[in-house]
């Protein structure tokens, strides 16, 4: 929802997810812990479509489900992830 313009949103939550999957991949080649790793890649994989979610480009590239999955379903995979993942600390 930066400039309503669907295509760049579609950049910035693309490029935002790339650097989830950068940092993701820093913290399991750093600490050698999986479950870590995928939880801070989930949690910042939901934010890079969370910051458009009010954005046309769900609609304009057909990907309204993406929108519904990082709305109600990625969060609460998110919350599961965090709960095992503190759980086990």
């Amino acid at each position: 929802m930066f400039f309503s313009d669907p295509g760049f949103d579609l950049n910035v939550s693309l490029s935002l997810f790339a650097v989830s999957v950068i940092v993701a991949l820093v913290v399991l080649g750093t600490t050698k812990n999986r479950l870590k790793a995928f939880v801070i890649f989930s949690v910042l994989g939901n934010l890079s479509f969370l910051v458009n979610i009010g954005s046309r480009m769900f609609i304009a590239y057909d990907i309204k489900w993406l929108q519904i999955f990082s709305l109600l379903v990625w969060p609460i995979l998110n919350i599961y992830l965090l709960i095992k993942y503190f759980s086990k600390k």
